[in-house]
């Protein structure tokens, strides 16, 4: 990896910067698989709370605002609230309600930004995991990290709390070869090379394509690093009806083929983040500068 790339991915977002943390985060673990496990313990996500508790004791036990995890968009509200709910900050072992629930957007976030404290280029993935759920395939963040000893990136997945919890065995620590990046999924999708009714669909998205294409556009900004949220859709492929031009359709491809080999394709990458609108022109449930326009 150039030296270009290479400091690129140590730079920060809105999403991703220490903040007042800064020298907190550089105290952490160096052992980067310790430093995973240290990450995973300070979160449960939402679906494990339905799973473990009855309604009556998420309120006895949780403060309904921090059920709502779309609160702790960034590295800093999250470790805020660590630290709000035990002023020990990151350790293991940590009762239910003294961790933050979250999902993996989050965990991938907060992971990326202690990385990148410590002087390692990190960047956030989104993509789907087969090995979260038997019947359907999930959406899914990560976060890869590059390894000088390996020169290579290491895709870590920093959310799930253990093996035990997936439907298949995989190397947590490594999950290169599992993870299904939202790129490599779109083109088979569109060679007809690969069945995607077992991916999950949501609210923003009920079409199959549509997800992934959701899922690699999110990628795309992560890869820019500026990692947005769920719920932040692009216009042109919002809506109940997903239905794109052959020219649109066209674009999708060669952005998915230029995102098969992110540093390689680098400054292409960056040409249509700079260039192309429509990759960037969002709709979220709150407001939209081009409605009207």
């Amino acid at each position: 990896m150039n030296d270009e790339v290479k400091n690129f991915y140590l730079q920060t977002s809105m999403f991703t910067d220490a903040g007042p943390y800064l020298e907190y985060f550089k105290s952490l673990p160096n052992d980067i698989n310790k430093l995973r496990d240290l990450v995973c313990a300070q979160h449960m996500h939402k679906h494990e709370i339905y799973e473990r508790f009855t309604k009556q004791d998420i309120g006895k036990n949780f403060a309904w605002m921090n059920c709502l995890h779309e609160y702790l968009h960034t590295a800093v509200s999250m470790s805020s609230e660590i630290f709000r709910l035990n002023p020990q900050g990151f350790i293991f072992d940590k009762p239910a309600n003294e961790k933050i629930v979250t999902t993996c957007r989050y965990i991938a976030i907060l992971f990326a930004a202690i990385l990148k404290a410590k002087n390692i280029p990190a960047r956030c993935r989104s993509g789907f995991a087969p090995y979260i759920d038997r019947d359907i395939v999930c959406d899914h963040w990560i976060c890869e990290y590059w390894s000088e000893k390996e020169n290579r990136w290491i895709a870590i997945d920093p959310e799930i709390n253990s093996v035990a919890h997936c439907s298949k065995n995989v190397n947590l620590y490594d999950v290169g070869n599992d993870f299904v990046y939202a790129a490599h999924l779109w083109l088979r999708a569109r060679e007809n090379k690969e069945d995607i009714s077992k991916y999950a669909t949501y609210r923003e998205c009920k079409d199959h394509l549509q997800s992934i294409a959701h899922a690699l556009l999110l990628d795309f900004h992560a890869l820019m690093n500026y990692e947005l949220g769920y719920r932040n859709v692009q216009m042109f492929i919002y809506g109940d009806n997903f239905s794109l031009k052959e020219e649109d359709l066209q674009d999708i491809d060669n952005l998915a083929k230029l995102m098969l080999n992110p540093d390689e394709n680098f400054k292409a990458l960056r040409s249509i983040w700079e260039n192309e609108e429509k990759f960037r022109c969002l709709m979220s449930p709150y407001t939209n500068p081009y409605i009207g326009k």
